[in-house]
């Protein structure tokens, strides 16, 4: 393990469906990406089935797979193994710790160890399910340019951008030498190639597949959608506003704090720019800040609390009494109010939840998608396998 830990390669999520944050959830589907990152992540829209399909033991609970990492060595001395076999498809353990290579590294125990590696079977076995339902569709129909034009499009990728930027990453500058620092380290660059390829190829499938349902959200649903759920859109009372404190230890009393802080205010409402007075004459931390701002925007949350009802009671553009402390006084100015209520449904929010209803479409489609071509596939797995 100790090899895998020193080959830094973070962008093995490359390799595997399921390592990227959140799936699909209220996210536009994947157009075709510049990087890996962009695509949904198939495992969690597909779901952990435990149907057992034609051909296909059901898989004990406990560490099913029962293997490890230490399990392996290099790429020269490790036997490759057949994990699962998919409709005729083999499927090798080289192929699983590639895609399983990140989570790995956050693993404690060898239970740990084997349930993500279990999961990332599931992840690949859902990836062939659709490369195959793509080759059986597409092929038989002229579609096998589509094919290796997508391909051609992975690799390019994979070549001219994530390569060199794993390069880089372990800082090296030479392709023959990084290639042979990875086979050293039990990870072949070839398969991390072909883990990329074959990702991208089944998720454009899908993408195309599902395209037209998600194109028939219409704004009558995004209408629907905010009219059936208006706590989503409850808007909090809140307001930005500026601060000067003016102390009083910097005075000889503190009546000519006062009368300094109340000088400032009429050079305020005469028109004087708030933040030039606050620059220069600010004795806490204020003036440090963006404009000015004060801290906090919610009831609750203003700091110092005595300011809270002053500001609360004020209009955009108009400057406070002066809030009297302890230690000085404090100048403040509302410069913005959002009044409690539902949100305005204006282009951008309808642009938010149309995405969002795009991205559960989505979603469902994929799920329903890989579930039906899992059932439909002869898989076997590890010790079924003769």
């Amino acid at each position: 393990m100790n090899g895998w830990l020193g080959c830094r390669l973070f962008a093995l999520s490359l390799a595997g469906w399921g390592l990227l944050a959140g799936g699909c959830q209220a996210a536009n589907p994947p157009v075709r990406p510049e990087g890996v990152t962009d695509f949904p992540a198939l495992l969690q829209m597909a779901g952990n089935s435990t149907t057992v399909n034609r051909g296909q033991k059901p898989e004990p609970k406990a560490n099913p797979l029962n293997f490890r990492p230490d399990d392996f060595g290099t790429s020269e001395t490790r036997t490759a193994r057949i994990r699962a076999v998919v409709n005729n498809t083999a499927i090798l353990d080289e192929e699983v710790l590639v895609a399983a290579y990140q989570a790995l590294l956050g693993a404690k125990t060898e239970v740990e160890k084997a349930e993500i590696l279990n999961a990332k079977l599931n992840e690949i076995i859902d990836r062939e399910v659709v490369l195959q339902d793509a080759e059986l569709r597409l092929g038989n129909k002229g579609g096998g340019k589509f094919i290796k034009e997508l391909k051609s499009v992975a690799t390019e990728q994979f070549n001219k951008q994530w390569l060199y930027k794993l390069m880089n990453a372990n800082k090296y500058t030479d392709e023959k030498a990084f290639r042979e620092y990875c086979a050293a380290n039990g990870m072949s660059v070839d398969l991390m190639q072909r883990q990329w390829e074959r990702n991208f190829i089944a998720m454009e499938y899908l993408r195309g597949r599902i395209e037209p349902t998600v194109n028939k959200i219409s704004q009558r649903d995004v209408m629907e959608y905010y009219d059936r759920h208006p706590d989503e859109f409850k808007v909090e009372e809140s307001v930005e506003w500026q601060d000067i404190f003016v102390a009083a230890a910097r005075f000889p009393n503190r009546a000519d704090a006062k009368a300094f802080a109340e000088s400032l205010v009429s050079r305020l409402n005469s028109g004087q720019d708030f933040v030039a007075l606050s620059k220069q004459f600010d004795n806490g931390d204020s003036s440090l800040r963006e404009s000015s701002l004060g801290i906090g925007t919610k009831r609750g949350e203003i700091k110092p609390p005595e300011a809270e009802p002053i500001i609360f009671s004020l209009k955009p553009g108009q400057v406070g009494p002066l809030v009297e402390m302890e230690t000085g006084f404090h100048i403040v100015k509302l410069t913005k109010r959002i009044d409690s209520g539902k949100r305005t449904l204006d282009d951008k929010l309808q642009k938010t939840i149309k995405d969002k209803l795009r991205g559960d479409v989505f979603t469902r489609e994929m799920k329903r998608m890989v579930s039906d071509l899992r059932r439909k596939a002869v898989i076997q797995i590890a010790e079924t396998i003769k």
